[in-house]
């Protein structure tokens, strides 16, 4: 089981909801965490870090290795074994905190993003909605039948990290295709502004169960 972060969700009632928020390269799980507390308090919050020690109080999902224009490049292979990392541990807090199976979110950022468009994509019926900030659709996820989740995508127009252009290339396109997806650009760099926060707390009240 991963290293993780809880805060437990209020529901005395039922099993409760959880959002599983999922890190980016280089960073760790109190980073995301820091949004717990504006979360929905009737969901369990899990953030969970990444295995790969990078150095200390950094970790990744996978590996990245630079290419000679600045950009990165990864090995299929490890990131989708991460996907199969990221579900069996999803499955194990589950099980181990009684969760509701049945409405499972991700928030995702950078790399945390891109693995959350591909567990969702590739596991049916399993996620309810992602949160996707700062990420892309790789091209190795099959996207051709229509998402059995909701999704907020998010993008800086100004990200150098991971370009817009990228996420105009595979995430605007599924949004117009799909009405289950919504796409939104802010004006902001590799990172979530204010606006763009106070857009997605509305968005997973608006489609709260």
């Amino acid at each position: 089981m991963l290293e993780y972060r809880i805060r437990q969700g209020i529901n005395t009632l039922e099993k409760s909801p959880v959002i599983f928020l999922i890190h980016g390269y280089g960073s760790h799980a109190d980073d995301l965490f820091s949004f717990a507390p504006y979360l929905p308090k009737s969901h369990t919050i899990i953030a969970l870090q990444a295995p790969l020690n990078l150095s200390p109080g950094s970790y990744a999902w996978y590996p990245l290795y630079p290419k000679e224009d600045g950009t990165f490049t990864s090995e299929l292979e490890a990131a989708w074994s991460a996907v199969d990392l990221l579900n069996e541990n999803i499955d194990l807090f589950v099980k181990k905190y009684d969760l509701n199976s049945n409405d499972i979110s991700l928030l995702g950022f950078s790399q945390g993003s891109i693995l959350s468009w591909a567990l969702a994509f590739s596991t049916p019926k399993k996620i309810r909605r992602i949160v996707a900030l700062s990420g892309l659709v790789h091209e190795s996820v099959d996207t051709s039948q229509p998402p059995t989740f909701l999704a907020y995508a998010a993008h800086g127009i100004t990200d150098v990290v991971i370009p817009v252009e990228k996420a105009r290339a595979t995430i605007l396109p599924l949004s117009e295709k799909y009405t289950e997806i919504e796409y939104h650009e802010f004006p902001e760099g590799h990172s979530v502004s204010q606006e763009n926060f106070t857009r997605l707390l509305e968005w997973l009240e608006k489609t709260e169960l």
